[in-house]
């Protein structure tokens, strides 16, 4: 099986190997799928920019002409040398799915097919082929954590020459990760911010990289997950009065639930106190309160279940964004009423 665990996925794109000739990226992280996707066909050597060499196709115009893929896949470049076929916004699509197991699995000289998806359920028929295919690479991209996070920090830190203190660091990570490119972006414009100075301050996150709806996305967030039905309309108003997009808020509370998923792991499998488990994961004191009321709610199946209905949310609010918000209120309503349930149900 041509397969990467996440932990190797960087490794891999470090050094490609590009025996493979379609490779697909596929991860909840729209942002990080892209920004890898950029840095594989770097690495291959076409100028995406060149029409006679490289080629851009969407998942739905795959679909309705699955041929066009075949073509492209297959068609020498008009001046020689290599060619690059991407195709983005990758779904569920049959024929999309068809497609891969059969072009993975015969080598194409100087062909790489880069393949940009969404998260992908192991049963997923295109990921399945992409794995069983002799010529093809499955790439998972997950959201950025611990030492990815890190390492992206690192990377703007070092391109502007500015070192950064621990609290500044912790302040950034706090209010980063949901999407790479929108992460690096912040980065970078907080390393512009304070250029010129030894190290990079607290201060100076809060300054450029907190906005004015921090808190409050920060607020609506711990209110949801740890069930607090009442306070949670008003501040859902707030944010969305304030102009903050909808997005924003799905992709919090996803990458909050993700996060505590992990904590929930060690405290029912290894028997790691609640208290303890928040300590690692070093919350703002404000937040830790609310985080330690949920992490004690939450079970895992509890937590698996509701992750899966809010990334069904998260796509439904993409494919008609004009029930977004409609959506978004929802998402986090059932969750601070499913939080409560299961505190009232601890404490029976």
């Amino acid at each position: 099986m041509a397969q990467k665990k996440a932990g190797e996925v960087e490794a891999f794109l470090n050094r490609p190997d590009f025996a493979y000739s379609l490779v697909l990226l596929y991860g909840p992280d729209t942002g990080l799928v892209s920004e890898r996707s950029a840095k594989l066909a770097k690495a291959f050597g076409v100028d995406p920019g060149d029409p006679f060499s490289a080629v851009v196709l969407s998942g739905d115009e795959i679909e309705k002409d699955i041929g066009r893929l075949y073509d492209e896949a297959k068609t020498l470049s008009l001046l020689g040398g290599r060619r690059l076929v991407r195709v983005r916004g990758a779904g569920a699509g049959k024929a999309l799915a068809d497609a891969a197991g059969e072009l993975g699995g015969e080598r194409l000289t100087d062909t790489l097919i880069i393949v940009e998806a969404g998260d992908l359920k192991k049963n997923a028929a295109l990921r399945a082929n992409a794995e069983r295919g002799r010529h093809a690479m499955a790439l998972p991209c997950y959201q950025d954590e611990g030492r990815a996070l890190d390492q992206m920090i690192d990377e703007e830190l070092s391109a502007a020459g500015l070192g950064m203190d621990r609290d500044a660091r912790d302040a950034l990570k706090a209010r980063l990760g949901a999407d790479r490119i929108a992460s690096r972006g912040e980065g970078q414009k907080l390393c512009l911010y304070a250029l010129g100075a030894p190290t990079v301050t607290e201060a100076d996150v809060a300054a450029i990289v907190g906005d004015v709806s921090a808190d409050a996305l920060d607020e609506a967030i711990d209110a949801a997950v740890s069930g607090e039905v009442k306070r949670l309309p008003h501040l859902i108003d707030r944010l969305t009065t304030a102009g903050a997009p909808t997005f924003q808020l799905h992709q919090a509370l996803l990458r909050y639930f993700q996060q505590l998923l992990a904590l929930r792991e060690g405290v029912e499998r290894r028997g790691e106190p609640v208290a303890r488990a928040v300590e690692r994961r070093r919350p703002h004191f404000r937040r830790r309160p609310a985080m330690e009321a949920a992490l004690s709610a939450w079970t895992l199946a509890a937590l698996d279940a509701r992750l899966q209905a809010i990334e069904a949310d998260i796509l439904m609010s993409r494919k008609d964004s004009g029930l977004a918000l409609t959506i978004t209120h929802r998402t986090l309503m059932d969750t601070a009423v499913e939080a409560a349930r299961l505190r009232a149900r601890g404490r029976a």
